[in-house]
């Protein structure tokens, strides 16, 4: 049975970061009551996820999100402490996303590494074939992922509360949001989309609501077995970052061979390969891989990454007051923190130098292009004390 102190513990991982958010103060209010309030669905079953918030993303492409109310996303929280570490154990190290010490920058430092390794520091041929899996989360097969983590919880979990782990898996996984949600952008916005992108038109049963803990948790999970199937194809280079892989081998034809094989392995889990989005070519010519282009001895950005770098360099040069200077800096703050791992010092340079005369009177840039910072005398607090010192409550951007 679920207890109150696995709840709490739930809810201050959940409100960690947010506390500032509506949603996050709303429920803070009054915590506790609502709390032993949610303990008691969960223990008597009668728990159901509540309405989401939809919304589609542009950028960088079109994408349909669902945000789940606050409630459900401390069952998320609950249910990520007792499967995280299970799941860790039996993860195949090649995978990055959504795993605490790897992520991004480490899926390019290990394909990077990779290359190095299988063309023996770039003096032998290999080949590098990059593949993905077409409508990957609106393709999942909801009652094919819950029996899988039913069966993991009753192989591996020993707590008290397994069963109500199991109701609760079972529960978030099989919810059909878009049966109960609110639309946050227009419509028409819905029209960017392929029939197997969007819950509302993928099919009855099919996919898990992008935006969701959860959601990245047991996509994890249901490639896993992808994951060390390649390595029992004798590919020893590959890796994974969500649906995006990567395999690289000395042989061609050993990876040609293979695609029959992955593509059957997938269609056990009711999932297929993206018909036009295979890319097989020599290490030389390189490749894309999370937002990067790496090649022999370097990595680039992408170029729809330094489009939107540039873009944040003009809401820069448009600020027109105090409160949308410090958020424009803090825009371009984090490109220049991205970029600064890849080798794009001339880029960096060149966009920077786009900054207006107007932005530089507030504004310098520290380091060899690395971070826009503000000066000392129009930060927050210096121009709070001049303020006080002065006697207004005004400034003057």
């Amino acid at each position: 049975m679920a207890d109150i102190v696995g709840l709490f513990e739930a809810y201050f991982d959940c409100r960690s970061g947010k506390r500032g958010k509506r949603a996050a103060i709303a429920y803070e209010m009054d915590y506790e009551n609502r709390l032993f309030d949610l303990l008691d669905r969960v223990n008597d079953r009668t728990y159901h996820p509540s309405t989401s918030n939809c919304f589609v993303v542009t950028r960088p492409r079109y994408r349909e999100v669902f945000a789940a109310d606050f409630e459900d996303r401390i069952i998320h929280h609950w249910i990520a402490l007792r499967l995280e570490s299970l799941f860790e154990e039996v993860f195949c190290e090649r995978t990055f996303n959504c795993r605490k010490g790897k992520g991004q920058l480490f899926g390019i430092e290990m394909l990077k590494a990779d290359l190095w390794e299988c063309s023996a520091g770039y003096t032998r041929d290999c080949w590098i074939c990059k593949l993905d899996i077409k409508g990957f989360f609106m393709s999942i097969d909801q009652r094919l992922l819950a029996d899988m983590i039913d069966q993991f919880i009753l192989t591996h979990y020993e707590g008290d509360d397994v069963d109500d782990l199991r109701f609760l898996c079972r529960t978030v996984i099989m919810h059909e949001p878009e049966k109960d949600c609110i639309k946050r952008t227009p419509d028409w916005l819905w029209q960017f989309l392929t029939y197997d992108k969007s819950l509302f038109t993928n099919g009855e049963g099919k996919g898990i609501a992008i935006g969701n803990l959860f959601a990245q948790l047991f996509a994890n999970f249901i490639l896993n077995g992808l994951d060390w199937y390649l390595e029992e194809l004798g590919f020893k280079h590959h890796g994974r970052y969500v649906d995006d892989f990567y395999i690289i081998d000395q042989d061609k034809g050993k990876i040609l061979s293979a695609i029959p094989l992955i593509r059957a392995k997938l269609e056990e889990l009711g999932l297929r390969l993206h018909p036009r989005k295979f890319y097989l070519q020599h290490y030389t010519k390189g490749v894309s891989f999370t937002g990067a282009i790496v090649k022999p001895g370097r990595v680039f950005a992408e170029g729809r990454t330094i489009d939107a770098f540039e873009a944040a360099v003009r809401r820069l040069n448009r600020a027109r007051t105090m409160e949308e200077l410090f958020a424009a800096v803090q825009s371009v703050n984090s490109y220049l923190g991205l970029l600064r791992h890849y080798n794009e010092y001339a880029c960096r340079e060149r966009i920077l130098k786009q900054m207006s005369p107007k932005v530089w009177k507030y504004c310098y840039v520290w380091g060899s292009w690395e971070v826009v910072r503000i000066k000392n005398r129009y930060k927050p607090m210096n121009v709070l004390r001049e303020r006080m010192r002065n006697g207004t409550y005004y400034f003057d951007s």
